[in-house]
Formats: structure tokens, sequence, C-alpha cells
């Protein structure tokens, strides 16, 4: 079954719980509220919006920020809508935050921030990269688009001979693939050092209860897997998501999780891909900063104070650094 708004599908959210992949064995608790996806957390894993210095600041004064509340997609870094009603809000202030040092919503709507801000919560601004589709009918047109050397350096890139490269999604999936790119996502995190918190049931099911939501871009050499990427997409985004590889293989990376991503949305007519935070490389082929929001409500007052200057230096860095990059966007009619 096809879901039109991926992020807001309970049975997506319910996914990430029953495959455990969240619960409180990985210090992530679930504590929904009227549609909210709501966790009491004892770390700060898989967020994508940083706050470990926040957390080092209240261990250096004795007080404990861990259990905090966070209204999430689980591992999925991609602006959402999170308040369904009002009431959710006040249930936060009265029931649950008593018990949490802070409550955090990561990857608000541009809509939601008056609310949030009238409930005393902090507005912190972040950006990402994201690839729009201006009605391009083919990745040729897209490339058409850009400067002369910039189209070049890419027609470059994406040269690879000797290996076969596919696009799978819908029942061109299976529980093998899903197998092989649990493997790719597990190379990944061991080169990285970091943990997996998805599981190996997580990514069945997302082959087969959401292959109409799932795209699987795998590469292969004398007819054996050596890389894949892992992406969601709903209606109108991309989403960009997990990677690896068993051989190291120069621009590969660019191809399968940029470039394949870009012809799968102009195939698809869909609007925009999210490539997530992080990677300035990310400009050069098409992808633009875009701001992103999350907001605080911290408890400690004297906590709130500093948090609350922090964010406001932030944002005028967050700006600087989003003109900055605009700077070397490689469209011909951006300069």
């Amino acid at each position: 079954m096809f879901e039109k708004d991926l992020l807001n599908s309970e049975r997506f959210i319910r996914a990430f719980e029953e495959s455990g992949s969240v619960g409180e064995s990985r210090g992530m608790i679930p504590l929904h509220l009227d549609g909210l996806n709501l966790y009491s957390k004892t770390h700060s894993y898989g967020e994508y919006i940083f706050d470990w210095a926040w957390a080092n600041a209240y261990e250096q004064y004795g007080i404990p920020y861990y259990p905090k509340l966070v209204s999430m997609i689980p591992f999925t870094p991609a602006t959402h809508s999170h308040l369904k009603s009002s009431p959710s809000l006040q249930e936060i202030e009265t029931t649950l935050l008593p018990r949490h040092s802070s409550c955090h919503f990561l990857f608000i709507t541009p809509e939601e921030i008056p609310h949030l801000k009238e409930a005393g919560y902090l507005i912190r601004e972040s950006f990402q990269y994201h690839f729009f589709n201006e009605d391009y009918s083919r990745f040729e047109d897209f490339l058409l688009a850009l400067k002369g050397r910039k189209a070049k350096t890419i027609r470059q890139e994406r040269s690879f001979p000797d290996l076969k490269i596919e696009r799978l999604t819908g029942d061109k999936l299976s529980i093998d693939l899903s197998h092989e790119m649990y493997d790719f996502y597990l190379q990944t995190l061991e080169r990285k050092g970091a943990i997996p918190y998805l599981t190996k049931n997580f990514f069945e099911r997302l082959f087969t209860d959401f292959s109409e939501n799932c795209l699987y871009v795998r590469a292969s050499k004398n007819e054996s897997p050596i890389a894949g990427a892992l992406f969601y997409y709903d209606a109108d985004r991309l989403f960009g998501r997990y990677w690896g590889a068993s051989q190291e293989i120069r621009h590969l990376h660019f191809e399968l999780c940029y470039y394949q991503g870009i012809e799968f949305c102009i195939e698809k007519k869909m609007k925009r891909f999210e490539a997530g935070a992080q990677g300035e490389h990310k400009i050069a082929r098409g992808f633009r900063p875009v701001r992103t929001y999350s907001a605080h409500r911290i408890k400690e007052p004297a906590f709130e104070r500093a948090i609350r200057d922090f964010i406001e230096k932030e944002k005028s860095e967050v700006s600087e650094a989003i003109s900055y990059l605009n700077g070397f966007l490689p469209f011909k009619d951006l300069g």
C-alpha cells in the first residue's frame, strides 16, 4: 500500500517500534499523545539536531538532562507536521514535562512555529541540502540548467562501465534484498564507529510492507552486489537515508546517493529530494541549502536563558552559512 504522506503514517511509526528499533531497551520509550509521536529518551542519538553540548553542561552542574521528551520520526531528519491538536502541548506541560528535563520538537513546519513559541518553546534553526525538481523532463534537462563546467563534471562522475546500477522499488524488492541493504548499513556504521539502532527486521518490513514507498539503488559487479543506497518517498518528496559499499569506487557514493535520486525524482515528477544535513559537496551537485526548524522547551530557568542566547547566536551563523553556500550553487541563472 502506497502511503501518500509517509512521515505522518501511523503504520510507518509502528514499524520502528514493532521491529525493536525503538523501545525501552534502545533508550527510547514511546509516549504518543493524540497522534503526536513523542518519546522519552535517555540519550541524543538518531536525532540530527545536536544537543550534546547542552547535555554536557547539565552534567557539569550535576543536573540530569536525561530523560528528555522528543517529538520526532525515529532516525529520520525530515520536516513534518507534529501537532494534530493543541491539547497535546497542554498534556505535555502538565503530565510529562515534570518527569523530564525538557521537550524537543524536531524538524517542525514553519506553520507550527507560532503555536510552539506561544507555549514557551525556543525556536532553533539549522539547514539541510535539498534538490528541487524544476519540472525537468529528464536528467539531461537538469544538467542543461547548470554551468557547463559543472555539468561536464557530473557527466564524468556518472561513468561506471564495469558496473550494473539498478533502481528497485515495489514488487522488485524482496526479503533477500532487505538483508543485502542491511549488511551495507552495518558496514557503514562499523566504519564510522556508530551504533546500529535499526534492526534487520525493520529493513525486512520496509522492503515488504512499505515496498511502494522505498527505493533501493544497488550497484553490482560481475553479478555480485558491491554497494546499495536506501531511500523513502511519498507523493511529493524523496528522502535519502542509508548507504553502504563493500568496495571503494570513486564517485560511486555520488551516483547511488545523489544522481540516482535526482533521476528518480524527475522520472516520478516529485518536487523535492531531501538529502539531509552535512556535506558541502552536495552544493556542486545541485542541492540547495534549506533552513529547517526545531522547538525546545527547557524547564530549568538558568539553562533556558543560556540556551536561548546560544540559539540566537546560532541563527546568525546559520544565515551566514546559507548565504555563503548559495554563492557556490552551480546553476546558470544564479551566477
